[in-house]
């Protein structure tokens, strides 16, 4: 009767353990939602879709003699705080001229597409 006893409550540990085991492994998912973003971010981010802004980017720093790579990535926090990340592939090192210039670039382009000035991040790809 004893052993009965103790495989009784085996099984009903068992009964309580496995579930919390198997609820643990699930994979976690996450997604970004605009509704986490700012309001500003997603506007902002609605307007670069609109004007083409990062077509316009490649091509004004390709007509400049670089070669970027064929993406852009913005950092959005607030319309005093945009940084825009162009990856050159070309050159040995960036030096301040070439930042001044890319700067000069999308600023006349942030200009014209009545977007707020960016901080320009320029980043050499390794080859």
């Amino acid at each position: 009767m004893k052993s009965l006893l103790q495989i009784f409550c085996l099984f009903i540990c068992l009964m309580v353990v496995i579930p919390f085991l198997i609820e643990e492994k699930k994979p976690v998912t996450s997604t970004t939602s605009p509704v986490n973003s700012s309001p500003y971010a997603v506007e902002f981010g609605e307007k670069l879709q609109a004007t083409n802004f990062t077509k316009k980017v490649l091509q004004a720093i390709r007509e400049a003699g670089y070669s970027p790579d064929s993406t852009v990535g913005y950092l959005i926090d607030s319309p005093d705080h945009q940084v825009i990340t162009i990856q050159l592939h070309d050159g040995e090192e960036i030096d301040i001229s070439t930042e001044s210039e890319i700067q000069s670039i999308i600023d006349e382009l942030a200009k014209k597409n009545n977007l707020h000035l960016f901080i320009v991040n320029v980043e050499l790809l390794e080859k």
